[in-house]
C-alpha cells in the first residue's frame, strides 16, 4: 500500500538560480498515459512530432501490451494525491481499495485543468500543444482568453470567441489522439457540450453527455454493455474540484465526495456484464491537486497602479502562477514593481528561463511560449494568489478556499489507479 505521500524522487529544473519541481514528462506524467493508451489500442501516431514516451513500465496499466477489452480513462478534476491521502485516512473500504491500487504520477505545468486536459487528449506537453495555462494570449483574437469559458479576459463585458468559424487549431497546435486515429467516446457534462473547450478536448471523438451522478453511471453502463462497446471511453468528473475550491481543506467533505464517486464506480462495475467487466481496463487519475488559499491574501493587479502601469495586456496564467507581458522597453520596470508588491517568497522569472528549465515540457517552439505567456512568470507562495479583476465588478459570490496551477508537490502529484473494472465492484449487486 502506498504511503500517504509519494516516495518517488523528484526531478528539478534549474530556473536561473532556483531549482523548481519539474513534471516527469519522460514517463510519469499525464501525456505519457495518453501514449500508453494509444499503444494499448494497437495504434501508432505516425505523425507525431517530438513525441513523448509511454508511461514507464512500472506505471503502465497495460504493461506495454494491447488491451484485451475496452479502456476507460476517468479523469477526476481536483483528484490530487493529497485528496487520495485525505480519503484514505478515513474508514472507507473503497478508499483502502483505491489507495492500494494507486501509484503517483505528475500532472503538467501549469498544474491547471486546461493545460492538463489538453495534454491528456493530445499526448503532448504544454510546450508542444501551446495550451500553457488557464488564461493565455491568443494572437488570432488579440486578447487574453479564459480557455474554460472561451471568453475574453480583462474587460467588464467578456465576449465569447468560440462562435461560427472557431476551430481547435485556433487554440492547440497539436490535434487530439482521437483526431489522429484513436476511436473513442467522450462522456462528459451536457452543459459543456458544444463549448469551445469541450470541442477542443474531444475533437474526433463521439460525445455522449450526462446530466448528473446517476445519469453518468447509467450511461457508462450502457456504453460498456453495447454489443460492440467503444474501444476507449474518455470520461470527466468535475464535482470534487468544485468541493475543494469552495470548501478548501475540509477533509470530511473530500471524503464524502470520493465515497459518492466510488459508489458510482462500484455501481458501474456491478451492472456491466460480468464477463465483460473482467476485460474492461479502468484507469482513474486527476488533473491536479490543490493547496490552501486565503481569500484575504489575493493580489489584484488591476488595483495596483505601479504594476498596471507597465503591463501591456491583462494578467494571464492561473491564480498561483501569473503570466505578465511588459510594455515595450519596460520589462525591468515591471520586474521592479512586481518585486515590490508580491508577497515574500514569490519568484519572478523570464519566460525563456522557465521554458529552458523544462517546466512546460520538452521541445516546443520558444516563440509560442513568448507569444502566449509573455515576458515574465510570477510564482506566489501558499496561501497567496494573483487576480486581475476590475474594481467596477462585484466581488465573487463565494471566495475560493483552495487553488492550483503552480509547482508544489501537492499541486503536481496525482494518483494513477488502474485495474479490471470487475475489481471495483460493490460488495453485493443491487437490484
Amino acid at each position: 500500500m502506498p504511503s500517504s505521500r509519494p516516495t518517488e524522487r523528484r526531478r528539478f529544473g534549474r530556473c536561473g538560480s532556483d531549482e523548481l519541481y519539474q513534471p516527469r514528462y519522460d514517463g510519469a506524467s499525464l501525456p505519457n498515459l495518453s501514449h500508453s493508451v494509444v499503444h494499448a489500442t494497437g495504434r501508432e501516431l505516425a505523425d507525431d512530432v517530438a513525441p513523448l514516451p509511454s508511461l514507464a513500465p512500472r506505471l503502465d496499466p497495460f504493461g506495454g501490451r494491447r488491451a484485451n477489452g475496452p479502456i476507460v480513462i476517468a479523469l477526476i478534476d481536483g483528484f490530487g494525491w493529497d485528496a487520495l491521502s485525505l480519503w484514505a485516512r478515513g474508514k472507507s473500504p473503497a478508499a483502502a481499495r483505491w489507495r492500494a491500487a494507486a501509484q503517483p504520477i505528475d500532472t503538467v505545468f501549469p498544474s491547471s485543468t486546461a493545460s492538463a486536459l489538453v495534454s491528456l487528449s493530445t499526448g503532448a506537453a504544454p510546450s508542444q500543444h501551446g495550451v500553457v495555462g488557464h488564461r493565455i494570449y491568443l494572437p488570432r483574437f488579440r486578447r487574453v482568453i479564459d480557455l474554460l469559458t472561451h471568453t475574453t479576459v480583462g474587460v467588464d463585458r467578456p465576449r465569447r470567441v468560440d462562435g461560427p468559424g472557431w476551430n481547435p487549431t485556433h487554440v492547440s497546435v497539436r490535434p487530439t489522439i482521437f483526431r489522429r486515429g484513436v476511436p473513442a467516446v467522450a462522456l462528459s457534462r451536457d452543459r459543456f457540450r458544444d463549448t469551445g473547450f469541450t470541442r477542443l478536448l474531444y475533437d474526433g471523438a463521439e460525445y455522449v453527455p450526462y446530466s448528473g451522478a446517476v445519469d453518468w453511471a447509467a450511461r457508462l453502463v450502457r456504453l460498456l454493455n453495447r454489443p460492440t462497446p467503444p474501444e476507449v471511453v474518455w470520461t470527466y468528473w468535475d464535482e470534487l474540484d468544485t468541493v475543494r475550491h469552495l470548501w478548501g481543506t475540509q477533509a470530511a467533505l473530500v471524503r464524502l465526495e470520493l465515497d459518492r464517486l466510488a459508489s458510482l464506480v462500484g455501481y458501474v462495475a456491478t451492472h456491466v456484464d460480468r464477463r465483460r467487466a473482467r476485460t474492461v481496463q479502468l484507469v482513474i487519475t486527476g488533473d491536479h491537486g490543490l493547496v490552501p488559499l486565503d481569500p484575504a491574501a489575493q493580489l489584484n493587479v488591476a488595483t495596483i497602479p505601479t504594476v498596471r502601469r507597465w503591463m501591456a495586456r491583462p494578467l494571464a496564467g492561473d491564480r498561483r502562477v501569473g503570466f505578465f507581458r511588459a510594455r515595450p522597453g519596460h520589462r525591468a520596470d515591471l520586474v521592479a514593481a512586481l518585486s515590490d508588491r508580491l508577497p515574500a517568497g514569490s519568484l519572478v522569472r523570464p519566460v525563456d528561463s522557465v521554458g529552458a528549465a523544462g517546466l512546460f515540457g520538452p521541445g516546443g517552439d520558444p516563440a509560442l511560449l513568448d507569444t502566449r505567456v509573455g515576458d515574465l512568470v510570477a510564482f506566489v507562495p501558499v496561501p497567496h494568489g494573483l487576480v486581475d479583476r476590475s474594481p467596477s465588478l462585484p466581488p465573487p459570490s463565494r471566495p475560493l478556499r483552495s487553488a492550483h496551477g503552480s509547482l508544489t508537490e501537492a499541486e503536481l502529484t496525482v494518483p494513477l489507479i488502474a485495474g479490471p473494472l470487475a475489481a471495483f465492484r460493490s460488495n453485493r449487486r443491487q437490484a
